[in-house]
């Protein structure tokens, strides 16, 4: 299988690419943010709504930093790579 790594810290994602990625996500979409890193901790997180796909489409848009990685994204569904093997379905 061919696959493309993006490196999302030096080239983000765009507002319309997390939404399209996110929407496809298995499981609830909070789980693409790194709530157990320090650094969430320090995020302004007042207006986040974990529930919510715009809401933390838009946190993560300003805290790329807290995207929870790897996701993996074969155009139908993404998942999150925690633990790895969840994506050994998806290759």
């Amino acid at each position: 299988m061919e696959v493309e790594v993006r490196l999302y810290l030096s080239n983000p994602l765009s507002i319309e690419e997390l939404t399209d990625l996110l929407s496809r996500l298995e499981g609830p979409v909070h789980a693409s943010i790194r709530t157990k890193d320090p650094k969430f901790k320090l995020a302004d997180t007042a207006s986040l709504d974990v529930g919510s796909l715009p809401s933390v489409v838009d946190f993560l848009a300003l805290n790329g930093h807290l995207m929870e990685r790897p996701i993996l994204d074969n155009g139908a569904i993404s998942c999150v790579g925690r633990p790895l093997e969840d994506l050994q379905r998806l290759l």
